[in-house]
């Protein structure tokens, strides 16, 4: 699948906000492997350098909490 460059980035955008939504509840819960929360944990990191590098770093401290979260159970 080719998309424009526009549609990719708004892509990109979606994909990772959705994922960090999922974190989000993920890190509220705990019958989540702790193996499971790390993981998640160092891709929302991610997601936030990421994201932060590209003029996206309104929802940092979002981001930050919720990677905090997955390492507060």
């Amino acid at each position: 699948m080719k998309l424009p460059d526009d549609q990719l980035q708004r892509l990109a955008l979606h994909s990772a906000f959705g994922f960090h939504l999922i974190a989000k509840w993920m890190a509220g819960r705990s019958d989540v492997d702790p193996e499971i929360r790390d993981r998640l944990s160092v891709h929302i990191a991610a997601l936030d350098g990421v994201l932060s590098a590209n003029g996206h770093d309104w929802i940092r401290d979002e981001i930050e909490g919720t990677e905090e979260a997955l390492h507060s159970r």
